[in-house]
């Protein structure tokens, strides 16, 4: 993912009708909204082109202290193209061996310490055939 800008996630308790925006439900039963910006979409979209070599992304969790990045979990990735290196609380990255087509979700696992729930994120990722 070495040509992906790195991703910025930003979290509220509560909802949100701003754009960009999605609300959630968290495992408490309360309103949540999270917006990511950067990737390659500019919304937390990952794309890959197949061959280009193992990259890495950075995502990082740009909410009060009180929020924490609990784990990151990947759902269509058959071949086993994504992993999570977790970096501290607040941050994580996203590896990508790149070397089959792909096309899988991504989910940060954000905890609210002072609420005791989880709150699920996720964008998209592709790794696109090369040209």
């Amino acid at each position: 993912m070495a040509n992906s800008a790195d991703i910025l996630l930003d979290l509220r308790a509560f909802s949100s009708d701003e754009p960009g925006w999605r609300n959630v439900t968290a495992s408490n039963g309360q309103p949540y909204s999270y917006c990511y910006s950067g990737g390659d979409d500019d919304a937390g979209g990952l794309e890959m082109t197949v061959g280009d070599g193992q990259g890495a992304v950075l995502v990082r969790l740009v909410a009060g202290d009180g929020y924490m990045i609990t784990s990151c979990e990947f759902s269509g990735d058959g071949d086993g193209q994504l992993s999570w290196s977790a970096s501290g609380n607040q941050a994580g990255m996203i590896i990508d061996r790149n070397s089959a087509v792909v096309s899988a979700q991504y989910c940060i696992l954000i905890t609210d310490r002072a609420a005791d729930c989880t709150i699920r994120c996720d964008p998209p990722i592709t790794n696109r055939p090369c040209d």
